[in-house]
């Protein structure tokens, strides 16, 4: 018996659990929500094209009578962009009855979508957060700077919408007026609402739109609240350390006072350390790459650096986490962004995203009983790819604990 495919439901059956997938999906879909949108064509092959067009500069030499100017030719950026596939599904036993909606798969559904919408929002936040243009909180010069207390402030903000404007980033238009759009966590905003300049969406003019997940506004910037929104964490140092600390140096050579298994060195290869001298006044550190990592006792461990710090690490220095702020703290980063600033596949489009589910009993052989059911998602071909970097800014930044 061959395996059969989606068509062993009810046309109406599929069409309702497809449906559900993706209206479950689309809370989840900040981030693809506000890039330019492309569809996929069939048999259009694994290649998606995005065009930057360049502005025009001000032409301000005089015409000359009866002489018609030579003109200008358009300067055209084509961005390429090859699309994947993502998909995930689940495995039940003897629970589908064919002849009516079975609440299991029902909530398998949606546990599904929920699950597709956080998987695209995630490709595209990730992609759109690699941009050149970041902005450290409170004047710092790097992300291993930042302090807890360097919070996203209505300056940073404002520093922020002015790089879009000189970058000339196109805005959004909205009941008639230009607005940039700026993701933000839960923590972010709690921080922000202090700001007594701050409009909540409650004070809002009467019938003006609002968008999904939208919080406030504040100097031409409309703020989404996304519990997805990009935060830089790094992971510990070692299976049962979070820092470690520095036993001797010499040579670019860290010797440790704790001990590192095989798993711990390998995993500190390429990595970024923080190293903080405790004997300063006040305390420096410093972010050293990684070159490798020899397991052994405390005391006999080591960590070899790419570079020697500016500082001479000595016995009692301790190392942090360094992909993430000061002393590996988590630190948010606050998208603040134009329109056509990157672009992402339209996932409605045709034959992009779908429901997958396979009956008991479909799969022959493999079988028997008909005991088994799957239920799946399937984004055909997705792909998100930035287009204008100037007109992306990645505000990082501590926020309240």
């Amino acid at each position: 018996m061959a395996i059969q495919t989606t068509e062993s439901l009810s046309t109406s059956m599929q069409t309702y659990y497809d449906k559900r997938l993706v209206q479950n999906m689309k809370p989840r879909l900040v981030h693809q929500s506000y890039g330019q949108k492309r569809q996929i064509p069939r048999n259009g092959g694994k290649t998606v094209n995005f065009r930057k067009f360049s502005p025009f500069a001000a032409a301000t030499n005089p015409l000359t009578e009866g002489v018609t100017p030579d003109g200008q030719d358009l300067e055209i950026t084509d961005i390429n962009a090859d699309l994947d596939q993502y998909g995930e599904y689940v495995m039940g036993s003897d629970l589908l009855d064919l002849t009516a909606v079975d609440p299991v798969l029902d909530e398998t559904t949606e546990l599904l979508g929920d699950q597709a919408g956080l998987s695209v929002d995630h490709i595209v936040r990730d992609v759109i957060s690699k941009g050149t243009n970041a902005q450290y909180a409170n004047g710092k010069a790097t992300r291993d700077q930042l302090l807890v207390t360097d919070k996203l402030t209505t300056t940073e903000i404002r520093k922020a919408v002015r790089t879009l404007k000189k970058n000339k980033a196109k805005p959004f238009i909205r009941n008639g007026k230009p607005y940039y759009y700026a993701i933000i966590d839960p923590d972010t905003a709690y921080d922000l609402m202090d700001d007594e300049r701050w409009q909540n969406v409650a004070d809002y003019q009467q019938g003006e739109k609002v968008e999904n997940g939208e919080v406030g506004k504040l100097f031409g910037c409309i703020f989404v609240e996304s519990t997805e929104a990009k935060k830089f964490a790094a992971a510990d140092l070692s299976e049962d350390n979070r820092t470690l600390t520095v036993a001797s140096y010499s040579a670019q050579t860290l010797t440790l006072a704790e001990a590192l298994s095989e798993t711990d060195a390998s995993s500190l290869e390429g990595r970024t350390i923080i190293l903080k001298d405790m004997s300063a006044n006040p305390v420096v550190w410093e972010a050293v790459p990684v070159v490798s990592a020899n397991s052994g006792e405390a005391g006999t461990a080591t960590i070899v650096l790419a570079s020697a710090p500016s500082f001479t690490p000595a016995a009692d220095d301790v190392i942090y986490p360094g992909e993430a702020g000061a002393d590996g703290i988590t630190i948010n980063g606050t998208l603040v962004f134009g329109k056509d600033a990157y672009g992402v596949v339209d996932i409605e489009g045709e034959g992009t995203i779908k429901n997958i589910i396979k009956p008991k009993g479909s799969a022959g052989t493999t079988d028997p009983l008909d005991q088994r059911w799957t239920s799946g998602w399937k984004v055909e071909g997705f792909v998100a790819a930035i287009l204008q970097s100037a007109w992306i800014v990645r505000i990082e930044h501590g926020f309240s604990q």
